[in-house]
């Protein structure tokens, strides 16, 4: 106890508590905080020990505040010697009687009770025997439990005999050891109807301690037990639901990448079907075949509608579904995606120039970020005229920045007119080219947007295109899907 106001716990009707100490400071601290909540909780507290503790502990209470001389003057405060009367012989009936009227009196008078700190000195504590201890602290537990009083005990380390600490400890509900109040495992009532501890009772009453501790450890020990084995099946229950959550994402992630590759094998021959199956038509010399190529037109549509569908679901899952976002190199991606929009549509005539940082580390989705540099890349081409395509790479510490630059087919010259100028400039159907590229890229914006970054796009009077995207260095991992190999 540091002896501060409010570091005593509040103390139940009924209790008793045992303080062993070491030192005199720790005694009395404990003391005043035991009887400072029986104040605050409206009882009769009694110093029950010598004239000097009673003069040493004033100032202790005086620094929580309580008014020692007027609480004496009223009776909230109580100085009783616990010097026996009869010759200096220890009467443990005539104490037990004596407390038993002093709690009566303290209810009569209007108090909530009764709170005796007993505080006797070395020579008192000498006077009574293990055996008379025993009885006497027995006794008192009982009485404190039946009139709903509230006791402290006192027990000083240096001059008491380790057989009487013993008693102290064995008879007593709560302990205040090094200022902190605690439950006593040690202790254990004999018996309600016991009234004195006899040879016989005590080892009975020992044995059985140490039988109920041994079968306590046993059971705390067989309680562990279970609880590993519980915790082990647990943890085989989640890997079995990880794996299981794995199995469903690898699975999710195929289907997604089967719809791409068919919207991408439906997409990439249909053009040029349709505008063969329109030449033919055109041609007079099979002008007796043109139902027949009016019919393949609309099933040619209907699969071109189809193919659009593809792609547009694919778009979304892709944007949709976060898989494992990792530790990548941007570039690494890049490079990546050029080879497989080579394999898809050969650049024979179409040169993908990579500038920029050599490495740029950080957390994205490979899937999101794949989808995102092949959109932009075929848009490109698509729209694209000039031969060369320059897609730049800078890492801006917290974010990154890819620049993809390219010229748009209708370029004016010099000496084309104002109006020759602005129909190139917003082309055949007199939409503007930041207009159609916006289009273009809606899917390539979204994608974007979930991963917390922009995408700009910027033209020019020379039919110059830029595209402006910057990215966070990284993502928030998805907590659901986990990797098979962290099973």
């Amino acid at each position: 106890m540091s002896g501060a106001p409010n570091d005593f716990p509040s103390l139940k009707p009924g209790g008793h508590v045992c303080l062993p100490y070491a030192k005199d400071e720790e005694r009395l601290s404990a003391i005043a905080g035991f009887v400072h909540d029986g104040i605050l909780r409206g009882e009769r507290c009694m110093y029950w020990g010598h004239a000097a503790g009673f003069a040493a502990l004033a100032p202790y209470l005086e620094n929580r505040g309580i008014p020692v001389t007027a609480l004496c003057d009223r009776g909230a405060l109580v100085f009783a010697d616990a010097t026996p009367a009869d010759s200096g012989k220890f009467n443990a009936d005539v104490e037990a009687a004596a407390i038993r009227l002093a709690v009566s009196t303290a209810r009569s008078e209007g108090y909530a009770g009764l709170r005796v700190a007993g505080d006797p000195d070395a020579k008192i504590r000498a006077s009574i025997d293990c055996e008379q201890l025993a009885a006497f602290e027995i006794l008192l537990s009982k009485i404190y439990d039946d009139v709903r009083a509230t006791g402290l005990c006192t027990f000083d380390q240096r001059a008491t005999d380790s057989s009487s600490l013993e008693v102290a400890l064995a008879t007593h509900e709560v302990a205040i050891v090094k200022g902190r109040l605690c439950p006593n495992p040690y202790f254990k009532s004999p018996g309600k109807n016991s009234d004195s501890a006899s040879g016989v009772d005590r080892v009975a009453w020992m044995a059985a301690n140490i039988l109920e501790h041994v079968e306590t450890r046993e059971l705390i020990d067989a309680e562990s037990a279970a609880l590993i084995i519980e915790s082990s099946r647990s943890d085989k229950r989640d890997a079995d639901y990880r794996r299981q959550i794995a199995a469903l994402s690898r699975a999710v992630e195929a289907r997604d990448r089967l719809i791409l590759t068919a919207a991408r094998w439906l997409s990439r021959p249909l053009p040029t079907i349709s505008s063969t199956i329109e030449e033919i038509a055109k041609d007079n010399t099979v002008s007796q075949c043109h139902d027949a190529l009016g019919n393949c037109s609309e099933h040619l549509a209907t699969v071109t509608r189809l193919a659009r569908g593809l792609d547009e679901i694919s778009s979304f899952l892709q944007m949709q579904v976060v898989l494992r976002p990792e530790k990548l190199d941007l570039v690494e991606v890049a490079r990546a995606t050029i080879a497989t929009i080579g394999e898809d549509e050969p650049l024979e005539h179409v040169e993908i120039i990579l500038e920029g940082t050599s490495q740029i580390i950080g957390t994205w989705d490979r899937l999101r970020l794949t989808r995102l540099f092949h959109s932009l890349l075929r848009t490109a081409r698509e729209q694209g005229y000039d031969a060369r395509v320059r897609l730049r790479l800078d890492d801006l510490l917290q974010f990154v920045r890819a620049r993809l630059e390219f010229m748009l087919p209708h370029a004016p010259s010099l000496s084309d007119s104002g109006e020759r100028m602005r129909s190139l400039a917003y082309g055949p159907s007199g939409e503007s080219d930041y207009e159609r590229l916006a289009v273009q890229l809606w899917p390539a914006r979204e994608i974007v947007r979930m991963m917390g970054g922009t995408l700009g796009i910027s033209t020019w009077a020379d039919a110059r295109v830029i595209f402006t995207l910057d990215l966070p260095r990284s993502i928030s991992a998805s907590p659901l899907p986990e990797r098979a190999s962290d099973l």
